[in-house]
């Protein structure tokens, strides 16, 4: 998968992102660059989730997205009985204003059998 942004443009979102009010959050977060994202936010009447994904950066009041790894940006419709449609994407721009809630996803431990 190809990446949408130049390495330039990424470097100049993030330098936006720690200079917004969220940035020292993000600077806490040791693994924050290492891990995937999972973003809840309001689309209209809908909740949606946005995980796999990597914080670029801040502009024009959107928080920009892009994918973590090579299987995109898993995008998760929620409706009264749980997960009623999933997409993927590339870029996702989601208004600041709209962001229910940011997590910093962990790699699922593998059981081990005893």
């Amino acid at each position: 998968m190809e990446n949408l942004l130049s390495k330039e443009a990424e470097a100049l979102f993030a330098q936006s992102l720690h200079s917004h009010p969220i940035g020292p959050l993000f600077k806490q977060c040791t693994n924050a660059t290492r891990l995937p994202w999972a973003i809840e936010f309001r689309c209209g009447n809908c909740c949606k989730k946005a995980s796999n994904a990597r914080l670029i950066g801040i502009s024009g009041g959107l928080l920009i997205l892009a994918p973590f790894d090579l299987s995109g940006i898993i995008i998760e419709l929620f409706g009264e009985e749980g997960v009623i449609n999933t997409e993927t994407a590339r870029l996702v721009l989601i208004p600041l204003d709209n962001i229910c809630s940011l997590e910093v996803m962990a790699f699922p431990i593998p059981m081990v059998d005893r």
